[in-house]
C-alpha cells in the first residue's frame, strides 16, 4: 500500500512517502512546496486609494499541484502610514491565496510580502507604488473612498 500526505511535504520541507519501506525524510533537500507570485505585482495607484486588483499568490508541490487549505499572512516589509494590506487569507483548491491593498499617504513604491510559515519559510513580494493625486482628477487605482469633490 502506498500512503504519500501532501500537508507533510509543506510542514516537514520534504516530500514523506511511504511505499513498500522507501522513505525521504527532511534533510537539505529543496522545500517540497513553492509559492510563488500569481498576479497583482507592479500595480500603481494614487495615494489613499484600494488597487484594482487583489494580490494573489499560488501555493504548489514541487510537481505544480496547488495545495489548499494553507494560511498565508500578507504584510508590509516596512512601516507605510495609512496603508493597509488584507493580512491574511487561505489558499483555495487552486493553491491561490488573495489580499486587497490600500495605498498609505505616502508616494512610492511599497513592498508587500505573502509568506507561508513552516519549519523553512516560503514568501514571495509584490512591488506597488503610490502616486501623487492629480488636481481635478479622480487618478487611478481603483476605489477612492475620499469624499472629496473634485469639481471645485
Amino acid at each position: 500500500m502506498c500512503i504519500s500526505h501532501r500537508l507533510f511535504p509543506l510542514l516537514l520541507g520534504s516530500a514523506i512517502t511511504s511505499c513498500g519501506g522507501d522513505l525521504t525524510l527532511p534533510g537539505d533537500a529543496p522545500p517540497a512546496a513553492i509559492l510563488r507570485v500569481e498576479s497583482g505585482d507592479g500595480q500603481e495607484g494614487t495615494v489613499g486609494s484600494k488597487l484594482d486588483d487583489p494580490l494573489v499568490v499560488k501555493l504548489t508541490n514541487t510537481s505544480s499541484q496547488p495545495i489548499a487549505d494553507v494560511r498565508v499572512v500578507f504584510q508590509f516589509k516596512s512601516e507605510v502610514p495609512e496603508a493597509e494590506v488584507d493580512p491574511e487569507a487561505t489558499t483555495d483548491s487552486e493553491g491561490l491565496a488573495r489580499a486587497k491593498v490600500r495605498l498609505g499617504a505616502s508616494t512610492g513604491p511599497y513592498e508587500i510580502e505573502a509568506r507561508v510559515a513552516t519549519p523553512a519559510v516560503l514568501s514571495a513580494t509584490f512591488l506597488v507604488t503610490a502616486v501623487e493625486r492629480e488636481r481635478g482628477r479622480g487618478g487611478h487605482g481603483g476605489d477612492d473612498d475620499d469624499d472629496e469633490d473634485d469639481d471645485d
